[in-house]
């Protein structure tokens, strides 16, 4: 399986909160929300292409918790990334969490570049779309 990153970034470095004001305010970040507003047709239509190519979600810690206390609230029928989020299998890499209620997910506890190895050798499409915290915990 073969792991590819998918990461939302500004041009000066920032990937903290792009989807709004309160996403994740950690260190007193301010400025959350920055990538809605210019999100278009086009981008949705190729986020979305990008999904498909995606057998499952490589999480860090502070990623999963965010996701999983977000996107099961999601209950827009015409969305086109809900059902595909909250039914990929997840991988999560933490030394912390010991319960994953946003399902299906497996634990990648332990040693996380032997278990993302590990991962990389199962049989797999295309990919697996890549969401990592910075931090690892």
């Amino acid at each position: 399986m073969r792991i590819t990153v998918t990461e939302f970034m500004t041009l000066d470095g920032v990937t903290q909160g792009p989807g709004s004001a309160d996403e994740d305010t950690s260190g007193g970040f301010t400025a959350g929300g920055w990538l809605v507003p210019h999100m278009d047709a086009t981008f949705i239509r190729q986020a979305s292409e990008w999904l498909d190519l995606a057998d499952g979600l490589l999480l860090g810690r502070r990623t999963y918790e965010a996701f999983a206390r977000d996107w099961p609230e999601i209950t827009d029928p015409d969305d086109p990334f809900t059902e595909r989020m909250n039914n990929l299998p997840k991988y999560v890499v933490s030394s912390t969490l010991t319960e994953l209620p946003w399902q299906p997910a497996t634990l990648l506890g332990g040693d996380a570049a032997k278990a993302v190895s590990a991962l990389r050798s199962k049989p797999g499409r295309e990919g697996v779309a890549s969401v990592v915290d910075a931090q690892r915990n």
